[in-house]
């Protein structure tokens, strides 16, 4: 989609009104509260092509691509490989590898070549940037990338929350026009017996407390958590900067223990709506990209006006909670209304409360939204 000059000025200028606290007045009325614009086709095309080298270069990742070098032990007189590296806090690092021989012999010899694949993914990364595609906050990519390195999302993790809605919106070919930015990070994690649809290794190992110390940016656990690990940490030198682990409820409502990824789990009404059916989308730097998990779209608009209700009004977050699923309600009214409405039914047969906080929020709409709310309700069937 594109404008002339002075309607692309007057878009500009719109679109730079919205804070993190929700869309201002004076932007609703200049552009009834405009949710999102369609991103131009070449910056579609462009963000197709990253999520498909991402994924090329993912299935490529062996020793050979990491920072480090082969070492060699000789035990009983064989020689043993093991992988060398510091981790960013200085620490050393090593892992097996195996016996000398022609495996090891081809990692020695790939280490001396390029990486074409990882390459053309920092380039198609600038390109996707420079079409348009919204780029995450280099903090905040940094570590989620991190995450994805220390097989977090391999292991069943999801990134939720507002950096999770940025990336669908990259993904379903759109600019949101919410624009909040916080700066706290969710991730999210089924837990022991979780059931997370997708074709993940959910036994494999990922110590995301070692991937945060790793970054040296100052993160510490906050209070809680059980015997020793923590569902929650904040950034001493940033102390906005905050990251949250989250789980379904189940009985009780203690943190859950998860020592195959390295922290505790805070369990959160609802989530086990939106942790089903997740799908993949790549989170997008100037110049790098990084594949993680993420909540069905449909499902994360809906779940959102539930936390919303929870909440409640005085909430900081309850305007750009609403906010969020407007935007996504009403892509997937233009879109894909039958996902809409499957999403919309999984959620009713779930009990009068649902459907209660749901329409608690769908009332505090803005006004401008009103006709958008009604569309809604007609199209799943809510009076």
């Amino acid at each position: 989609m594109s404008w002339p000059s002075t309607e692309a000025e007057k878009v500009s200028r719109l679109y730079h009104s919205f804070d993190a606290s929700g869309i201002t007045a004076a932007s609703a009325g200049a552009f009834k509260m405009a949710l999102y614009r369609e991103l131009p086709v070449a910056a579609q095309a462009a963000y197709a092509e990253l999520q498909e080298l991402v994924q090329v270069a993912e299935t490529m990742r062996s020793p050979a691509s990491l920072t480090g070098t082969v070492g060699w032990k000789t035990i009983k007189g064989r020689r043993y490989a093991y992988w060398q590296f510091k981790e960013i806090d200085g620490r050393k690092r090593e892992y097996y590898l195996g016996p000398e021989g022609a495996a090891i012999e081809a990692i020695e010899n790939a280490r001396g070549k390029p990486a074409p694949a990882f390459d053309a993914v920092a380039r198609q990364a600038n390109a996707a940037f420079a079409q348009g595609n919204a780029p995450t906050p280099a903090k905040h990519f940094r570590i989620v990338k991190r995450f994805a390195d220390y097989q977090f999302f391999r292991a069943g993790g999801l990134l939720v929350g507002t950096q999770a809605f940025l990336a669908m919106g990259n993904q379903l070919g759109v600019a949101w026009g919410d624009g909040a930015r916080r700066l706290d990070l969710d991730f999210a994690h089924a837990g022991m017996g979780g059931n997370v649809a997708m074709a993940l290794p959910v036994n494999l190992h990922a110590d995301v407390d070692d991937a945060l110390k790793s970054l040296e940016m100052g993160f510490l656990p906050a209070l809680g958590g059980s015997r020793g690990f923590a569902s929650n940490y904040v950034s001493e030198k940033k102390p906005d900067l905050r990251i949250d682990f989250l789980t379904v409820m189940r009985r009780g409502s203690k943190d859950v223990l998860m020592p195959d990824i390295g922290v505790a789990l805070t369990p959160l009404k609802f989530l086990d709506y939106l942790l089903e059916r997740p799908g993949q989308a790549v989170l997008l730097d100037r110049a790098d990209a990084c594949l993680v998990n993420v909540p069905d779209p449909a499902r994360y608009a809906l779940h959102k006006l539930l936390v919303a209700a929870e909440r409640g009004p005085r909430h900081a977050k309850y305007t750009k909670d609403i906010s969020q699923a407007l935007s996504l309600i009403e892509w997937h009214l233009q879109r894909a209304p039958s996902v809409l409405v499957d999403a919309w039914e999984d959620l009713a047969a779930r009990g009068a409360g649902w459907v209660k906080r749901a329409r608690q929020s769908l009332r505090a709409a803005p006004a401008a939204q009103h006709e958008l709310v009604s569309r809604f309700g007609k199209a799943v069937g809510l009076k």
